[in-house]
């Protein structure tokens, strides 16, 4: 995946902004032909918010998974909301994407863990959003319907 954008500073200077998502490499943007890394903040998914200086403007280059924005003088570009930094995600949650995973995989096999999936991916989207509650909640709904389906199994088809 490419994002490009073009910028112009405050001595109306064009600069060329590009971004391109990661393959053996890694994730990378470009600032006119300058190659700079673009270090995500998660394991799981790619998190980051990389603050591009020039002269007279202010830009964010804001990756959050698959999305890409770039906002300039705390404006995004692409709709023209205000920029909100990017929150780092809790490492609670990394540890119950594992646990999801693992029991979800063991307690129901395949389909445990494709619905441990879903799981993880809602509850990242909640929590960089800062609703750490319902991703919890998520959590604890993902789990309790595991241990329903592991009981239901030893009950009743063992």
């Amino acid at each position: 995946m490419k994002k490009e954008w073009n910028v112009t500073d405050g001595a109306g200077n064009m600069h060329h902004i590009t971004y391109k998502a990661g393959g053996f490499g890694g994730a990378k943007y470009i600032i006119d032909n300058d190659t700079y890394k673009c270090k995500s903040k998660n394991w799981f998914v790619m998190l980051a918010d990389v603050q591009i200086s020039m002269p007279g403007v202010d830009c964010n280059l804001v990756v959050i998974g698959n999305s890409v924005r770039l906002a300039v003088n705390g404006v995004y570009i692409d709709d023209n909301t205000p920029y909100e930094p990017v929150r780092n995600m809790p490492k609670w949650v990394t540890a119950m994407i594992t646990v999801c995973g693992i029991i979800g995989l063991f307690g129901a096999g395949w389909i445990g863990l494709l619905l441990s999936i879903f799981v993880d991916m809602f509850s990242i989207k909640l929590c960089l959003k800062g609703k750490n509650g319902a991703a919890i909640g998520l959590f604890v709904g993902f789990l309790v319907l595991v241990g329903i389906w592991i009981a239901y199994q030893l009950l009743f088809l063992v």
